[in-house]
């Protein structure tokens, strides 16, 4: 009887905190919506992540507009308004407008979604600006979901009789649960929210520092890992409740005597182009006040949060010791890459454009970085390591012309102190030992990048074969790409802020390529240079602007052949230099020219999949151009197990130097796919539903490709069609693999890409 009794007791408890919103209403918006409707590229601005989203409704204003003249002030849900009355204000109209489904806007973009036959749309959503303010002006073109199937009819008939109750958010109790936190949790959040809010001086300059660099990230802590936390600035104690502070940049004023840093939590959706997740635990507490405590130092005053120093690092955080400032940003590089790759923006082409499509990254050692190990030299650079940010988010477009000059001229400035700098402490150059080899423990000191036409992703290890470029950044470098693309950068700023970031990345990119030309033999650096940079006037530029410094100081790691310096040096890096556990996981399906001291063992899909990558275009296979971006590979075993694989079309450029026209200086002949299992990609062009039985035949499929007509009778035997009654079933699918495989970076794909064509 007292077990009945208390069986009833907890279902009648569950039946109180059962909550229409949470229960029926959030799955539908997170696992049909939110694909297209989160972060800034959201269209009309309707972000479906959280409730107080779906309320704030849509605007017609453009968050991405990279011609406008002026800049235009924040709209970020949580930060910029706090109610409904706010966010009118603000020019945001509401989609849940009346009881009446006729009249309601939601209703009516659902209603209008014909069941049975699904029309493609003629543009993608980022080109698609329609916004209706009425039912009346809902049409058949954007009706939801947009282009694909509809959703299933309980959850259609469920969102409509939300709606006629008016869309009631959670309840109390629901929230209550929303905002839970933890004991143990708890017990973390309050050891660091004392940690970064300490009195004096030097903790007060150190917890800047921090909250700048982690800002985008989405905290979580070991005891739970699907909890996830911002770290933001409050004008009130943490213990009373946040009240954060929104300004445009987190290096700004915070308009208030005094504010704490707090940890307020993240009860959002995850989707994958924003979340950047980022452990705390008491090992990293004890790690970073090891970093910046464990030798002394003094703070006479803080710096400001004028524009001229606070937008140049390495005169706001001086005095804080530089060795701690880098092996902060190396314990974590591939998050503190992440924060610039899909970080303030969920894509961003006039930034993106500026790197390869794929290429390593490698980090100078601390013990030979100059600016760590020097501190006269460390005095005279900071001045010339100025960014772009320092003019703010409304740059007048001629303005642009001068003050590119000036940077560049700061920058030329720094480069040459830097190699006159080099030359006289290291004469003969650079040595194997100068790369930091993740302190033998650590898999950040070897990344790969992959760009995808408008976004990136940074994953550990040697993924794919190797790159055409590599990066090897300094700390100088590592905190200009934090700065220049993150901190300072305002994605709601005018053209003329823009161009200026975009500008600082070029010269950014060829700072970090120059940096690993200088470990190659000296006759390879100019023809590798010349090679990542073709065509007559890009070479004049580089030749005669961007001329390449310290070419004919030589190197100090060994080549048993200088004409495959590049890959010999990849090769000792991975296999000389780094530990088995820094280097990350072999790949057995990409590594073609990569040569492994390891006996290649491959599975027999793996085996499979391997005969597509790594092979140009230029003589028998024509294949990888015509493949779109991004194609995640949904494929079923023999065994009865799923797996899903994500294919990625490296495009080669003959260079990469300039903002626009980028469709003419594509190398298509050059274009290899690169295949990973599981995630690597944001955006998904094409998904591809597969038996393992089928393999075989899908591949040879492939290998014959020669023409787009090819490539649209392959996706009709193995592809899923935006419009495919199944489409929904394979999206869940790689959903839940991908939350299986991964359920700390598990985040929601984005849709707004996948194609129009097949």
């Amino acid at each position: 009887m007292l077990k009945f009794i208390g069986l009833f007791l907890l279902f009648s408890l569950q039946l109180q905190a059962s909550d229409e919103f949470t229960d029926k209403i959030k799955p539908i918006f997170d696992n049909r919506c939110i694909a297209c409707h989160s972060c800034y590229n959201s269209p009309c601005q309707a972000n479906f992540q959280t409730y107080e989203g779906i309320d704030r409704g849509a605007n017609k204003e453009l968050v991405y507009h990279g011609t406008r003249i002026h800049s235009v002030q924040p709209t970020r849900i949580g930060t910029d308004a706090h109610s409904t009355k706010e966010w009118r204000e603000k020019k945001f109209f509401s989609l849940n407008n009346s009881r009446n489904l006729s009249d309601n806007i939601l209703a009516q973009v659902l209603a209008l979604k014909d069941r049975k036959t699904i029309t493609r749309p003629e543009v993608q959503v980022a080109e698609s600006h329609v916004c209706p303010e009425t039912a009346k002006e809902v049409t058949k073109e954007i009706s939801m979901p947009y282009g694909f199937p509809a959703i299933a009819t309980v959850d259609h008939q469920t969102i409509n009789s939300w709606l006629a109750k008016g869309g009631p958010g959670p309840n109390a109790e629901a929230l209550k649960k929303l905002n839970f936190i933890k004991p143990n949790t708890k017990k973390q959040i309050t050891s660091w929210e004392s940690f970064l809010n300490q009195k004096d001086l030097e903790h007060k300059l150190v917890a800047r520092y921090l909250f700048e660099h982690l800002f985008l990230a989405h905290i979580y802590f070991s005891s739970d890992k699907e909890s996830f936390f911002r770290l933001v600035r409050s004008k009130t104690k943490c213990s009373a409740g946040v009240t954060e502070i929104g300004t445009r940049r987190p290096n700004e004023a915070a308009g208030v005597d005094e504010f704490f840093y707090c940890l307020k939590k993240f009860n959002g959706t995850r989707v994958t182009k924003t979340h950047i997740p980022f452990e705390f635990n008491p090992e990293k507490e004890k790690r970073i006040t090891k970093l910046f405590f464990g030798s002394k130092w003094k703070v006479d005053k803080l710096p400001s949060y004028e524009s001229k120093i606070a937008e140049n690092p390495f005169i706001a955080f001086k005095d804080i010791p530089i060795r701690a400032r880098y092996q902060f940003l190396l314990d974590d590089a591939q998050y503190q890459l992440n924060t610039f790759i899909k970080g303030p923006v969920c894509n961003g082409s006039q930034a993106v454009n500026s790197i390869q499509e794929q290429f390593y990254v490698f980090f100078i050692s601390p013990d030979a970085d100059i600016m760590v190990t020097v501190p006269e030299y460390e005095k005279r650079v900071r001045t010339p390591l100025m960014l772009p940010g320092v003019w703010g988010s409304d740059v007048e477009v001629l303005e642009t012309v001068p003050l590119t000059k000036k940077i560049v001229e700061h920058r030329e400035t720094y480069r040459k102190l830097r190699a006159d700098w080099k030359n006289k402490l290291q004469p003969n150059g650079a040595r194997l030992i100068d790369i930091w080899d993740g302190e033998k423990t650590n898999p950040n000191a070897f990344l790969t990048v992959f760009r995808h036409d408008d976004n990136a992703v940074v994953l550990k290890g040697a993924v794919g074969d190797i790159s055409k470029t590599v990066f090897m950044l300094d700390y100088p470098l590592f905190e200009r790409l934090v700065y220049n693309l993150v901190v300072n950068f305002d994605v709601y700023g005018n053209i003329g802020h823009q161009m200026m970031t975009r500008v600082y990345m070029d010269l950014i990119r060829m700072e970090a390529e120059e940096m690993f030309l200088s470990f190659l033999p000296v006759e390879q650096r100019v023809n590798l240079r010349k090679d990542w940079y073709q065509g007559l006037i890009t070479e004049a530029k580089m030749k005669y602007v961007f001329p390449l410094l310290g070419k004919e100081t030589p190197t100090q790691v060994q080549f048993k052949s200088t004409a495959n310096a590049k890959q010999e040096m990849i090769q000792q890096v991975l296999w000389t230099h780094l530990k088995p556990i820094v280097k990350n996981e072999l790949d057995p399906i990409n590594w073609k020219k990569l040569a492994s001291p390891y006996p290649k063992k491959q599975t027999s899909i793996q085996e499979q999949l391997s005969k597509i990558v790594g092979i140009d275009s230029e003589i028998k296979y024509k294949f990888a151009p015509l493949f779109p971006e991004v194609t995640y590979l949904l494929l079923k075993t023999l065994k009865g197990e799923s797996k899903f694989y994500t294919l990625i079309h490296n495009r080669e450029h003959k260079n990469i130097s300039w903002i626009l026209a980028e469709d003419l200086r594509l190398a298509p002949v050059e274009d290899t796919l690169t295949i990973r299992e599981g995630y690597a990609a944001n955006y998904p062009n094409l998904f591809l539903d597969v038996d393992e039985s089928q393999l075989p035949s899908m591949i040879q499929s492939i290998l014959k490709m020669k023409s787009p007509e090819d490539f649209k009778a392959f996706t009709k035997s193995y592809g899923v069609s935006r419009t495919s009654p199944e489409f929904w079933s394979v999206y869940d699918d790689v959903h839940k693999l991908f939350r299986k495989s991964d359920p700390v970076e598990f985040g929601y794909l984005d849709l707004t890409r996948y194609s129009l064509d097949y």
